[in-house]
C-alpha cells in the first residue's frame, strides 16, 4: 500500500534571490535582455557582490546559479569569482 511507504523528509524551498543565512536577500529581477554584470564593490555577508545594470538583479558566488551578459559570455569578473572557490 503506498499509504504505508515513509515520504522523504522534504526542505522547504527558499525564495528566490536568497542564500541560507545571508543578512539580506538578493535582488533578483527578470532578465531584459540588457544584461551586463560587473562587481559592485561591495560586500555581502563578507562575499563580493555582483551587479546586473540591465534588470538590478545582484548574485554572490554562493548562489547556485551564475550570471550571463547579454552577449551569452560569462563576465569574466564573475569567471574569476568562480575561481576563488566560492560557490
Amino acid at each position: 500500500m503506498l499509504a504505508d511507504r515513509k515520504q522523504p523528509a522534504r526542505r522547504a524551498a527558499r525564495p528566490l534571490g536568497s542564500v541560507d543565512g545571508m543578512s539580506a536577500p538578493l535582488e533578483i529581477a527578470a532578465c531584459r535582455r540588457l544584461c551586463s554584470w560587473a562587481e559592485t564593490g561591495r560586500l555581502r555577508d563578507g562575499e563580493r557582490l555582483f551587479a546586473c545594470s540591465g534588470c538590478g538583479s545582484e548574485w554572490v558566488a554562493s548562489e547556485p546559479w551564475t550570471p550571463i551578459d547579454h552577449t551569452g559570455v560569462i563576465p569574466p569578473a564573475v569567471q574569476a569569482e568562480r575561481r576563488r572557490g566560492r560557490g
